[in-house]
């Protein structure tokens, strides 16, 4: 059976949408998918563009668990090698306490020069400071005392006031494919987190070969493998409205391109999208989200839970440039009548409005 989460990037679409109006969306759309019955809620953060209005997904966190009470909550991802480890060890402590132990961790490695530049970490060695703070997250957080010695960070024995011996890891999702990390995902069964975006069935199902494989020659099992798979769905019966959604994932697409170099083209902190080269049509970017009427929507999630077998589905449902309205609509949309339809392919969590039914 599939989990259901929720994804929020938080990204600011002009200078006409405010970041307090973002916030104050990204509240409520959790909300909603709580009552629905989504196992988790994720925050990504980014820095210094308008991909992203969150510099910090463990606030972000830390916020909504005062709005929330059963939904888990999570950063999606924690880019470790920008962190001081020891400071976000003691942070993520912090997190888990006020959301009453419904802290769920997503890591990563950054992939966005620009940050990278602005924080002047060398991207070189982003996979093993990843690995070690990693290390030193996990060992702060089960036994309440971070020792440390390794090649990027040395930490001499320091307790944590806010963390008793004994307590488990938080569940942890990576977004990595990389061979070692993967490796170390496989040998405590954490879980890998993919996206294949604007991309088709076919790829995506490509993408899961090859993290079964590395996670088999780790020693890991492939056919037990857990697995996020993160999807763009958006449910509305117009068509206008289904194009400009496709249009929003399209951006989306565009902003890959400047955010993967040094030196991004902006205006401010904007981003200055053009299209890519050997750019799609608009309707490849339709058909290759979730993005439709409610059965379609149904019969396209089914499909892709069969032949990707997630433990997990990640749904990206807020993209920029989309209104709060109808960002609400298709999320009530999505939970009212394409749920149901997903009987025996995804597990809601107790007290649902589902389960209620």
């Amino acid at each position: 059976m599939t989990k259901l989460g929720l994804f929020n990037l938080m990204g600011l679409y002009d200078r006409n949408t405010s970041p307090a109006s973002v916030l104050r969306t990204t509240v409520d759309i959790v909300r909603m998918a709580e009552d629905f019955g989504f196992d988790v809620a994720w925050f990504a953060e980014h820095h210094f563009t308008n991909h992203s209005i969150c510099p910090s997904s463990l606030l972000m966190v830390s916020h909504v668990a005062a709005e929330t009470t059963r939904i888990r909550l999570g950063p999606a991802v924690l880019a470790l090698p920008f962190y001081e480890p020891l400071r976000l060890v003691q942070e993520a402590a912090f997190a888990d306490l006020l959301t009453r132990g419904r802290l769920v961790l997503g890591l990563g490695c950054g992939y966005q020069p620009y940050e990278f530049d602005r924080f002047r970490v060398d991207p070189e060695y982003r996979h093993k400071k990843m690995l070690e703070t990693w290390d030193i997250l996990e060992q702060g957080l089960t036994s309440g005392i971070v020792d440390y010695s390794g090649e990027m960070f040395s930490i001499p024995r320091t307790e944590l006031s806010m963390r008793p011996f004994g307590l488990a890891m938080p569940e942890v999702f990576v977004a990595s494919s990389h061979p070692d990390i993967l490796a170390r995902m496989a040998k405590n069964g954490d879980t890998p987190f993919m996206s294949f975006g604007h991309r088709g069935l076919a790829e995506a199902v490509a993408f899961r070969e090859t993290i079964a494989g590395r996670w088999q020659t780790a020693g890991g099992d492939a056919g037990t493998m857990p697995l996020a798979v993160q999807r763009y769905i958006y449910v509305t019966d117009d068509p206008v409205d289904a194009r400009h959604a496709a249009q929003c994932v399209r951006n989306l697409a565009r902003a890959a391109v400047p955010l993967s170099t040094a030196h991004p083209s902006k205006d401010g902190p904007f981003l200055r999208l053009m299209p890519l080269n050997d750019e799609p049509p608009l309707d490849d970017f339709l058909d290759n989200a979730v993005i439709g009427p409610a059965d379609y929507c149904a019969e396209k999630l089914a499909e892709e839970i069969e032949a990707l077998q997630p433990s997990h589905l990640s749904c990206f449902m807020g993209f920029a440039g989309i209104g709060r309205r109808e960002t609400l609509a298709s999320l009530e949309r999505f939970g009212c009548d394409v749920i149901p339809q997903l009987e025996g392919l995804v597990e809601l969590r107790d007290g649902s409005l589902q389960d209620a039914a």
